[in-house]
């Protein structure tokens, strides 16, 4: 459901802004008497919605030359709905500015950015549409030579604008023009990917970065992210399940998806001195002065350091926007597609009500925030969260969170209603859940965002509204017996008839015969240089190894995978094929972390695991063969070394003899 109304970005002749695009005027006197808090309440920019990738003209199909890809005359069919659509990806620095709460200043920067955007465009797919993009490298030629022996350790990746494409999520091969990771394009190298979406792609919520060994951190640290959302128009039938969308389609309001979208990014841009140091106070925090740029240029002291982010100070931002408002009403349901696209921080996403006007005027002026202060400011009623989805798959369960963990990767459809007027906290709760790097939980908890909430309606019963609001449109939207099958599983707080995927059952497993794969995360420390800072990042005690096959999975098989942590936490991620989670196992038995509640039976394509938990999933491998990859989402462990190649084989035919178990 949209939040605000905005007008189209590519017609609007702003400059270039990730914090704001204008600061807004105060809330009226109307406004003000409606949330009970006088007029100079919350002189916050609003939250933008995304922009969305404008599909390429048959006519500039040549374009961007001398990045010409197509030579011939032929019309390229350029419409939406379920026809071919193809894009224009231009990369290149962008400058622009990130608002700043700790100083309340707009920082300057200069960034790597998609189509001239920080918020990287969303683009909007269609299950059996092929989509291509032309990615075109217009990022300079680094002055230093990038070769290097071994792109892992000791020494830090160095040359990072060389690119690829990677779509998270999706179910599309991972060969060829299509999901291929393994591609490195070089700055002045233009590159056609072709994605054909099948026709029985999940909707849901994906998104697209960059994934070149060596430069993912960096360039997903520099804002080069954006989500993919595909979009489903099958009802359910009694034979066969149908998409989420169908049933919340007259939530969706008139500013499209694209409102729904909350891209999470952790920048860490830093500000330089004559001696190659960073700016920043005496407690630390990182500063820019009048006159500076931010930049994201150095590995070692940005992106490397385990805890870069915690000192720097930075905020995460939302739609490229630190501490922004986000204008709503009471008693009615929304939907956000939470994206952390950021490049190692875990967020625990929670939204409560400020109790007290004062407080609230003092938040939106306040630059850093105590633990103390935000539990004091951020203390009224809770907004429940209503799971819908996670990494784009529909739960059958709808799961219930007051504090939503995001890891980096993750995405998490939720539902949820405002239960009356006032002002609400959207907050990073540190205080509940370990982080992913190597950083304790940190005592600087952010404010995320800020949402004024109008209108008289008045919601009692968070739940009992979620589900007459719920049942109310399945009346409206299914009719006949698949009407009853899905308002009696609401009834439940089920949603069976939009499940994607069929379980992956233990007969399933026994007679695909497969032997089951382990997966173990560990770092090494230095105990002579830094004992807090790793020096090897391995899976099963190695590292990447461009062109060695890490595991070699057989087509149409179903297999089991056991997940583990020997050091540190870790996001794990795989490539193509989603997994369902079978059991979450405390190594030493005590209680599990409240992040891995409700997840036993869900599907997912990236899992946080903790050192002290053993995770067994199933996952299947269908339609696509190839070489792909798994790795940590914690894309500077990624990149220097915390990952694996796979390799999806046919199967063989082993009655005839010959080439039994023989595996090319």
């Amino acid at each position: 459901m949209p939040i605000a109304h905005f007008s189209d970005l590519h017609k609007a002749s702003v400059s270039l802004a990730l914090g704001c695009i204008a600061l807004l005027s105060p809330i009226t006197m109307a406004d003000s008497a409606a949330i009970d808090a006088p007029a100079e309440v919350l002189k916050l920019d609003e939250l933008k919605s995304v922009d969305v990738l404008q599909v390429r003209n048959p006519a500039d199909y040549n374009a961007n030359a001398p990045f010409k890809t197509a030579r011939n005359n032929l019309t390229v069919a350029a419409q939406r709905g379920t026809e071919d659509v193809a894009y224009n990806l231009p990369i290149d620095y962008s400058d622009g500015t990130i608002y700043n709460p700790a100083t309340g200043k707009h920082d300057k920067v200069h960034l790597r950015a998609y189509n001239g955007k920080f918020i990287a465009p969303a683009v909007i797919m269609n299950p059996g549409q092929t989509v291509r993009f032309n990615l075109i490298n217009k990022l300079p030629v680094p002055k230093v030579n990038c070769a290097r022996a071994d792109m892992n350790t000791p020494a830090p990746p160095t040359c990072f604008n060389e690119t690829n494409l990677h779509s998270h999520g999706l179910w599309i091969s991972p060969t060829g023009n299509s999901d291929n990771v393994l591609l490195s394009i070089d700055p002045g190298v233009a590159f056609e990917y072709e994605y054909n979406v099948p026709a029985d792609h999940p909707a849901g919520t994906f998104w697209y970065h960059p994934h070149t060994h060596g430069s993912t951190a960096m360039q997903v640290a520099s804002g080069m992210s954006g989500a993919l959302i595909v979009k489903g128009a099958r009802k359910p039938t009694p034979e066969s399940n149908g998409d989420i969308d169908t049933l919340l389609e007259p939530l969706v309001g008139a500013g499209g998806v694209e409102e729904e979208i909350k891209l999470l990014q952790q920048i860490p841009y830093a500000c330089f001195d004559s001696k190659g140091k960073i700016k920043q106070t005496e407690k630390g925090i990182w500063i820019c002065e009048d006159g500076d740029i931010g930049i994201v240029e150095n590995f070692d002291l940005q992106v490397g350091d385990p805890n870069a982010w915690e000192k720097s100070g930075r905020y995460t931002l939302i739609n490229g926007q630190a501490r922004a408002r986000i204008n709503a009403r009471a008693g009615q349901l929304y939907r956000w597609r939470l994206i952390d696209a950021g490049f190692n921080e875990t967020v625990n996403l929670r939204i409560r009500e400020i109790k007290s006007t004062k407080n609230s005027i003092e938040l939106a002026s306040a630059g850093e925030l105590s633990k103390s202060s935000i539990e004091k400011t951020c203390n009224g009623t809770e907004v429940t969260q209503f799971e819908i989805a996670s990494d784009g798959l529909t739960h059958k369960n709808i799961i219930k969170k007051n504090i939503n963990v995001l890891q980096p990767g993750y995405r998490s459809d939720i539902l949820f209603s405002l239960p009356k007027k006032g002002i609400y906290c959207v907050y990073d709760d540190e205080s509940t859940s370990p982080a992913a790097n190597v950083s304790a939980t940190r005592e600087n908890p952010k404010v995320l965002a800020i949402i004024v909430a109008k209108g008289a309606d008045v919601v009692n019963d968070q739940e009992k509204f979620l589900k007459d609001t719920l049942i109310d449109l399945a009346e409206k939207q299914f009719d006949g017996p698949i009407e009853k099958t899905i308002i009696d599983d609401l009834q439940k707080m089920e949603l069976n008839k939009f499940v994607p995927h069929q379980d992956i059952t233990l007969p399933e497993i026994l007679a695909s015969n497969q032997k089951p794969v382990y997966i173990e995360f560990n770092l090494v420390f230095s105990k002579d240089n830094s004992p807090t800072v790793p020096t090897q990042f391995l899976i099963n005690n190695s590292a990447f190894q461009m062109g060695r096959i890490d595991q070699t999975l057989t087509l149409g098989a179903a297999q089991t995978w056991f997940l583990s942590s020997k050091s540190v936490n870790h996001p794990f991620h795989i490539h193509v094929n989603p997994f369902q989670i079978v059991s979450i196992k405390s190594k030493d038995g005590k209680p599990l972390d409240p992040q891995y509640q409700n997840l036993v039976g869900t599907w997912k394509d990236t899992l946080f695991i903790n050192t002290d938990v053993i995770v067994e999933t199933r996952t299947r491998y269908e339609r696509y063969i190839g070489e792909y990859v798994l790795h940590c989402h914690i894309l500077e462990h990624e990149d220097q070394g915390m990952m694996q190649s796979v390799q999806v084989v046919l199967p063989r035919n082993t009655s005839g003899g010959g080439h039994a178990g023989h595996h090319h």
